[in-house]
């Protein structure tokens, strides 16, 4: 079963690693080529009041560029609920890049990957690995990354953070009794007559094995959650 989790997280990071090309600028040329509504068969553009803004799917994802002239651009490309994000020097020189996991609740959106900063010449300058970061202060983060907790968690209950629009959020935590650094993942279910349904499933962050699943009900004020 182990060399299976492993193929599967093999797979999974090279399907992900196709689907996000290195991108070192921001590609002026492409982006006023689409802005004039010159796309290719499997793209469809959507523009806004904004010119500087262009929105177009291209396969699986949805990508969207924002251009500055004189400012920092942008490029955002949507796979199902994992994201990265790019921001552009004025020279149009890689800026950033960061990637996250992001589910229908705004509070939940977990960064994932290295994040990157990069000088006006394109050089790296400062790098974060956020699925190797510290819970806490003199706490370390969880031995399990979340690529493994997505794998597994499809496997245990066929549930499928990647694409399942149920996906509320992840997050990590730590146990108040074996004090381990644990993960919680949680799927939507309603907000029907004002009460909000989650189902939670946590996930042991020593070794990636299901501890147990609960059913949670909040009441939602007037007007309903504003971030989700």
């Amino acid at each position: 079963m182990k060399v299976v989790s492993i193929v599967i997280t093999f797979l999974l990071f090279n399907f992900l690693k196709s689907q996000n090309v290195e991108i070192r600028s921001f590609n002026l040329k492409e982006f006023d080529s689409l802005l004039q509504k010159s796309c290719p068969m499997d793209c469809e553009i959507k523009t806004y009041h904004n010119s500087n803004f262009i929105s177009f799917k291209r396969k699986d994802s949805v990508i969207s560029m924002s251009y500055n002239k004189d400012g920092i651009s942008s490029m955002r490309k949507v796979f199902g609920n994992y994201r990265v994000w790019y921001e552009f020097h004025p020279n149009l020189k890689i800026k950033s890049k960061k990637e996250f996991l992001s589910g229908i609740s705004q509070i939940g959106i977990m960064q994932v990957g290295i994040e990157r900063e990069y000088d006006t010449d394109g050089r790296i300058i400062h790098e974060t690995d956020w699925e190797n970061v510290p819970y806490d202060t003199d706490i370390p983060g969880p031995n399990i990354n979340v690529w493994q907790i997505v794998n597994q968690i499809k496997k245990d209950f066929n549930f499928d953070i990647l694409f399942d629009e149920s996906f509320f959020s992840i997050q990590i935590y730590q146990d108040e009794v074996t004090k381990k650094v644990n993960y919680g993942v949680v799927k939507f279910i309603s907000d029907n007559n004002d009460k909000l349904k989650l189902l939670t499933y946590y996930y042991d962050g020593e070794n990636g094995k299901f501890i147990k699943k609960s059913k949670s009900e909040t009441e939602l004020p007037p007007g309903g959650l504003v971030h989700y």
